[in-house]
């Protein structure tokens, strides 16, 4: 009867997360924007979770405190709204509350697992950020070659920052998009190029904006010096490239010993679960988990400034 319960709220669960949220997440145009109006016809269950996003936005909106920030989301290029997100990793909590429960018969076990939901959620906004931010750096001496061949035609910087925007690829066109809308509304170009370098953490392209700064206030060949800085750009990745390739042995490593104790965990509860039960109704088994925890941490700190090598 249990696993009925457990089976039958798991898959309502999903039914939500897919319906509900999944399927209105990925629309970047509003259906209203493309039907007449008067003819949108909502689902019962669609109706309900735009209501509890909605609602859930205007508490985060009103406490002003998000676990999920629109920049972290902006950063990631996940188009969600923050509402949309902790609905989200709610529901997916839940399931594998169940899910966990289900299986091995232990509450502590299973909410041990729906607490790492966000934790997880969490690890992988950053991961897309430092992505997008390590493409829009690969990207970066393409950008300047064709930032300085536009000045070199007789462009002038806000038009060239706009032709070159629409030449290459995201990131990088986000972002140089972002800094002539930025411009056309008002900004000084050289403040719009500074704060995307400082959100792209890009040391890089602060140059960029040190020399459009210096050139209009000196005068100059602004076209040189961009050529000269996307030279050294391109000598630099190269040099990252290699070493990337030289650490990869150790950074699987890594991987592999990582998430190996939490397979090995995962694997001996679902072919036997009492067998894990003294880990977590002992005291020794919890003096075993906090010291297991301990040197898991130091290990991995350990290995992640062995194979971080910076250039």
């Amino acid at each position: 009867m249990i696993l009925f319960l457990g089976v039958v709220l798991v898959l309502a669960a999903l039914s939500i997360v897919y319906f509900g949220l999944l399927s209105n997440a990925s629309s970047r145009v509003d259906i209203s924007r493309r039907r007449p109006p008067g003819s949108v016809r909502k689902s019962p269950l669609a109706g309900a979770t735009e209501g509890l996003v909605e609602l859930v936005d205007r508490v985060l909106r009103s406490r002003g405190w998000v676990p999920f920030t629109a920049k972290e989301l902006e950063l990631a290029a996940v188009r969600m709204t923050p509402g949309y997100l902790v609905v989200l990793v709610g529901v997916i909590s839940f399931i594998v509350l169940m899910v966990v429960a289900t299986l091995t018969q232990g509450l502590l076990l299973a909410l041990l697992a729906a607490a790492a939901v966000p934790l997880l959620a969490k690890l992988v906004l950053r991961n897309l950020a430092g992505r997008r931010r390590k493409e829009f750096s690969e990207q970066l001496d393409e950008t300047l070659q064709l930032l300085a061949a536009a000045l070199r035609a007789g462009h002038g910087l806000t038009r060239s920052f706009d032709s070159v925007s629409r030449e290459v690829g995201a990131p990088m066109s986000e972002e140089l998009a972002r800094v002539v809308n930025e411009n056309r509304i008002g900004r000084d170009l050289v403040d719009a190029v500074s704060d995307t370098a400082e959100r792209m953490q890009s040391s890089d392209f602060r140059w960029v904006a040190e020399a459009v700064g210096i050139q209009r206030e000196t005068g100059g060949n602004l076209n040189e010096v961009l050529d000269r800085v996307g030279d050294t750009i391109r000598e630099r990745n190269e040099l990252k490239r290699e070493v990337q390739t030289l650490s990869a042995e150790g950074r699987m490593s890594a991987i592999i010993l990582a998430v190996l104790p939490f397979l090995t965990v995962a694997l001996l509860t679902f072919i036997n679960p009492t067998f894990m039960n003294p880990l977590f109704t002992t005291r020794a088994g919890a003096i075993a988990i906090v010291v297991s925890a301990v040197m898991f941490v130091v290990g991995g700190l350990w290995m992640k400034i062995v194979v971080n090598v910076k250039v």
